[in-house]
């Protein structure tokens, strides 16, 4: 997914798995929770490759609004 996209998510409270050099490189496991704070994505955005969100299959769902 565009980061844009999911505007709700934040880093998580302890900022866990948030390495890297200019953003988090998203290798490390979960970095993103929804406002209520469960973990539900990594977000790879670092210098060094493309910016991306990959939902967790087992903690998210899609319906329509």
């Amino acid at each position: 997914m565009h980061l844009e996209d999911a505007p709700d998510l934040r880093p998580l409270l302890n900022r866990e798995h948030n390495n890297g050099c200019c953003g988090p490189t998203g290798d490390e496991g979960l970095n993103r929770a929804c406002p209520c704070g469960a973990a539900v994505a990594p977000i790879a955005a670092d210098c060094f490759g493309p910016h991306e969100l990959h939902l967790d299959p087992v903690r998210t769902y899609g319906f329509s609004q």
